[in-house]
């Protein structure tokens, strides 16, 4: 399986607690209480290989969120701040970019990664 960011701290959904409602409207994510930074794990194969994941900063949503086939190949890939998507990758089942598009002018889609630290 190729993870995107793989270095990234990785945590099944089962194992989050819900914390306080953030600015824009979603819960923010706690393990043992403190806010996580990392992918949090929403789905699984039945071989264990992750289905699909969402980023999180500091409990907020905030970064990618991922999803795999079968064969462990990222096949979507979306960058977002809360609700809002700032860019889409699609891709096919070997891995090869199908399309790409920002979904925000690039003024603001600048600001936003520059102040969440986007990447």
């Amino acid at each position: 399986m190729k993870l995107k960011l793989p270095n990234r701290n990785r945590i099944d959904f089962q194992d989050i607690q819900w914390g306080d409602w953030d600015h824009d409207g979603s819960r923010k994510v706690l393990v043992g209480g403190k806010l996580f930074s990392g992918f949090v794990v929403y789905d699984r194969f039945d071989t264990g290989d992750i289905m699909n994941e969402i980023e999180y900063k500091k409990g907020s949503h905030v970064g990618w969120e991922n999803e795999y086939n079968i064969s462990g190949q990222l096949v979507y890939s979306c960058l977002t701040v809360g609700e809002t998507s700032l860019e889409i990758y699609k891709y096919d089942n070997s891995g090869n970019l199908l399309d790409h598009w920002k979904t925000v002018g690039e003024i603001y889609y600048q600001e936003m990664v520059a102040k969440y630290g986007l990447e």
